[in-house]
């Protein structure tokens, strides 16, 4: 904490001392502070100063002699203190004083934030060292630029800010204040409340090239404006980024059968961001394309899909005719030859892509027909040697064909089997897969659910603390309201006592009426002899003016030719019928400056009864125009004499100085 003293313009002038230039107070400690200041201007070589200082009447003082720096020790804690310096010249003249003001009131330390959440936070301080046991309270105040500022006062060293807005940077400044009023200067920092992120992050639907993403709003940001930033990329990819006001978006134009990370933020108008949350997913591979059939060989044949040649993937192929189970078989190329069909029969044909995940496109479909062959009946003998062949020939073979045909059965019964089989694991794949993807659905649910869970559970204990901080503050307005009623009681005990006094001070109001009928009859013998001396005063101006004197309307003036102090030259004037001069008019300021001789006489006005009282010889208070100099009077106690200082023809100002001083003086009767 630091202080600069008042700086004034000073007159120009070879024999005015400047004060001191660029005066400030540093505290150090609780009863310590460090005075510093500069040369005086146009002042060289080796300089005095006087310091003094003080509080409620108690005034200490030092000289300082050829240095620009003082610290001064043991002084009182918790007081306004009041520091004044003046330049000191080697015949004991003292320049205008500069003054400042501090007081020993150190303030808190060791600010410290906790609990930061998106709507409160608590501030902790501790008190300022050496402070520990003095009576104190602290002054709060916490704003945001442009609003106004929030105050409160507290005995602890603590205080929990609650509902806040997220997202916010707040100043908060904490001031130590003693039971005399007196306050410390204040400690600041700056806390910005947490924006919270989006929750219930979730993936509603996914394609072969898109994908439906959508969150919830976080709580608290009902009222200020904010929109949410969305991230997402695949490996090996540049990041997309974009914004949307609506708490979901359709994210497009992406790469089948591609795994995406997607991340979502909270962003506020002035640029702040929140915590991102983060999801993924896999786009839906895309289906074979251009597929064809030859019927003549049970041939099918497709093309690769677009966008799969740096993924793992293979080819589901199922075909059937009507009133038959499925046929489903899986390959890694791009066309596979159908057997064991019937001829003349029509067969239904899908096939779809699949990854390495289970994960597959949609099915693309095609027809085709068996061909059917017959024997034409032709009467010819090659077609009866023909049949006749065919009959021995199938007789021959009938065992073999027998047994062949039973094993073929045996071979479809379990190719029938391994396809139901495959099938079936096909069904127990998708259904695994897709309850995978439940299960991750789930966890993400319960996960962001957990974090809900843990942001209410922080909210509630921040409830609790703000219960608990607003029964502390009823408690201590409480207290408050028993202090004041005990303090509304003294009042009324003192008003009481007052009530008293002022039937007394009354008593004595009449007492004083009477003294002053009194007085009145002796004001009108002193009118009397009064009118007595104007008509000697008259009289005295028709004389001559004495040698040595000079006359001003109704007055004559000497001035001294040698230099006596203050009291010494009113005793020459009173010796010579005459006292200090007493200046009543603007006329007679100017005609006692035409004294061009001297730069400094004494005149008749002083403060040496009272302090700050100023009197003429003649016992009347200073009511006529005045003439004092820029920043006097300023001496204090030690300068309770009135001098004219001459600056040029015509003008003039007056000074308090030390009245041991010794210099001209004017006498006036």
């Amino acid at each position: 904490m630091s202080c600069y003293g008042d700086q004034h313009t000073m007159l120009s002038s070879d024999d005015v001392l400047p004060p001191p230039g660029d005066f400030q107070v540093l505290l150090l400690t609780l009863d310590s502070v460090s005075l510093s200041w500069s040369s005086p201007q146009g002042l060289t070589g080796p300089q005095t100063f006087r310091v003094t200082w003080g509080f409620d009447g108690e005034t200490s003082s030092t000289r300082v002699k050829g240095g620009h720096h003082l610290e001064i020790s043991s002084l009182k804690p918790g007081e306004k203190y009041q520091f004044n310096m003046a330049t000191e010249g080697e015949d004991g003249r003292q320049s205008r004083w500069v003054s400042a003001s501090l007081s020993t009131v150190v303030p808190p330390r060791d600010l410290k934030i906790d609990h930061l959440g998106d709507t409160s936070f608590t501030l902790h301080w501790s008190k300022a060292e050496g402070m520990e046991k003095v009576p104190q309270h602290f002054f709060i105040s916490n704003c945001i630029p442009g609003t106004d500022t929030l105050t409160a006062i507290t005995d602890d060293c603590h205080k929990t800010f609650s509902n806040l807005q997220p997202g916010t940077e707040y100043t908060v400044s904490v001031t130590t204040v003693l039971s005399n009023g007196e306050q410390s200067e204040s400690v600041s920092t700056t806390v910005c409340t947490i924006l919270p992120a989006p929750e219930l992050l979730n993936v509603d639907s996914v394609d072969t090239t898109s994908a439906a993403v959508s969150w919830s709003q976080p709580p608290g940001l009902d009222q200020t404006q904010h929109h949410y930033q969305i991230s997402y990329r695949c490996p090996g990819t540049e990041l997309h980024i974009t914004t949307t006001s609506s708490p979901s978006i359709t994210l497009s134009d992406l790469k089948p059968a591609t795994e995406y990370s997607v991340t979502v933020c909270t962003v506020l108008e002035n640029g702040k961001q929140s915590q991102l949350v983060l999801t993924t997913f896999t786009t839906v591979p895309t289906a074979p394309v251009q597929l064809t059939v030859d019927t003549t060989s049970a041939a099918v044949s497709w093309n690769q899909p677009p966008g799969l040649d740096q993924t793992q993937h293979h080819y589901q192929i199922s075909y059937h005719c009507p009133g038959t189970e499925p046929h489903i078989t899986t390959m890694s190329s791009h066309s596979i030859t159908l057997s064991d069909l019937q001829g003349g029969t029509q067969y239904s044909v899908t096939v779809c892509t699949m990854l390495e995940d289970g994960r597959q496109s949609q099915l693309v479909s095609t027809t085709l027909t068996t061909v059917h062959f017959q024997w034409w009946r032709r009467p010819s003998r090659v077609a009866a040697v023909c049949v006749l062949l065919a009959v021995i020939i199938g007789l021959l073979d009938s065992y073999a064909t027998s047994e062949r045909d039973q094993l073929q059965a045996s071979y479809n019964t379990l190719t029938k089997e391994r396809d139901q089989l495959q099938n079936s694991l096909n069904t127990r794949t998708t259904e695994r897969d897709q309850l995978q993807n439940s299960l991750n659905t789930r966890t993400t649910e319960r996960d962001q659910l957990q974090n809900s869970l843990n942001t209410r559970t922080t909210e509630r204990d921040q409830l609790q603390n703000s219960l608990n901080t607003r029964t502390t503050e009823r408690d201590q307005l409480q207290n408050s309201l028993n202090t004041r009623t005990t303090e509304r009681d003294q009042l009324q005990n003192s008003l009481n006592t007052r009530t008293t006094e002022r039937d007394q001070l009354q008593n004595s109001l009449n007492t004083r009426t009477t003294e002053v009928d009194k007085l009145m009859k002796s004001l009108n013998t002193t009118t009397m002899e009064r009118d007595q001396l104007q008509k000697e005063i008259e009289r005295l101006n028709k004389a001559s003016c004495p040698e040595g004197w000079r006359k001003f309307g109704s007055s004559f003036y000497y001035l001294s030719t040698e230099k006596k102090t203050w009291e010494n030259s009113r005793q020459d004037c009173l010796e010579r019928g005459a006292d200090l001069v007493i200046i009543n008019s603007e006329e007679e300021q100017t005609f006692i400056n035409g004294f061009e001789s001297v730069k400094w006489v004494w005149i008749g006005l002083t403060d040496s009864v009272t302090e700050g009282t100023w009197k003429w010889v003649d016992g009347t208070p200073l009511t006529t125009p005045r003439y004092w100099w820029s920043g006097e009077p300023d001496g204090g106690t030690d300068q309770n004499c009135v001098e004219i200082y001459y600056i040029s023809s015509g003008q003039g100002v007056w000074r308090d100085f030390d009245c041991s001083f010794s210099q001209e003086w004017i006498c006036e009767k």
